[in-house]
């Protein structure tokens, strides 16, 4: 009797470990078919409305030199796909190519791809709390720290002053006004820091940036006014269960486009 309740226990441990080795098979093959699909998907919609600019591609006006964004977006085409698009964010040489959305909280593009497929790579979106046009003080975009450097995944690369050096401008484009993002800091915080706040004032805000610089894990060096605004780019970082990386960068218009 013994004996048949030790082999009897000896199956049930193998169909466990069976059971087990099969969930995680199965959760490593979702997860490469789920990165797979989202490359894919927004490798499809940078060909269909993101025109790379030529390098020698520079108006002119009254005999100065304006600076232009590197990329065109075919906005119209990415709004008839979805109308929750408020802009499209690139960094030269990364993989940061991707339109920007914004829904009524921060969680409905956290798991869906822009045509609402459900996707664990989701899309890059604004808090949903920020003006879609780009005028509140501190404009909040998160995207999701993808381990094949997709999405924001590369934005950790940031705690290194090389990185930054190689990197420090960001751009965003929209319908109306394109723009760059000058990088300013870039820090570990909290998921609840002041990183997240709407600022009542400028001065508020000003302050903040102060505080972000002297915490930033590289040195830039820019300096900003009280009239500045700024845009804050979140993804998750590892150190403790909350902690996120945040870009902290000013927001300029491009007045030749």
């Amino acid at each position: 009797m013994l004996r048949k309740t030790k082999k009897l226990v000896r199956i049930a441990l193998i169909v466990l470990l069976l059971l087990i080795f099969s969930f995680s098979l199965y959760q490593i093959i979702s997860t490469i078919c789920h990165y797979s699909e989202s490359e894919e998907t927004y490798k499809d919609i940078v060909a269909n409305v993101v025109t790379i600019k030529d390098a020698d591609d520079i108006n002119e006006q009254e005999g100065e030199k304006i600076e232009l964004a590197p990329i065109a977006v075919d906005f119209n085409a990415l709004l008839s796909q979805n109308k929750d698009v408020v802009g499209w964010l690139y960094c030269e040489n990364t993989p940061v190519n991707y339109p920007i959305v914004q829904s009524d909280d921060n969680d409905y593009y956290l798991r869906r791809m822009l045509n609402g497929k459900y996707n664990i790579a989701g899309t890059v979106f604004m808090d949903y709390r920020c003006r879609s046009d780009y005028s509140s003080l501190n404009t909040i975009i998160y995207g999701h720290n993808m381990k094949n450097d997709s999405m924001f995944g590369t934005f950790t690369d940031y705690k290194s002053q090389e990185y930054y050096d190689e990197h420090p401008i960001i751009w965003l484009l929209t319908l109306e006004v394109n723009y760059k993002i000058e990088l300013l800091a870039g820090y570990v915080t909290p998921s609840d820091s002041d990183a997240y706040s709407e600022f009542l004032s400028q001065d508020q805000l000003y302050e903040y940036i102060q505080e972000a610089k002297k915490k930033s894990t590289f040195f830039s060096p820019l300096t900003c006014s009280s009239e500045d605004r700024i845009v804050t780019l979140s993804t998750c970082s590892y150190e403790y269960d909350t902690a996120r990386y945040v870009l902290v960068g000013k927001l300029s218009s491009l007045q030749g486009e």
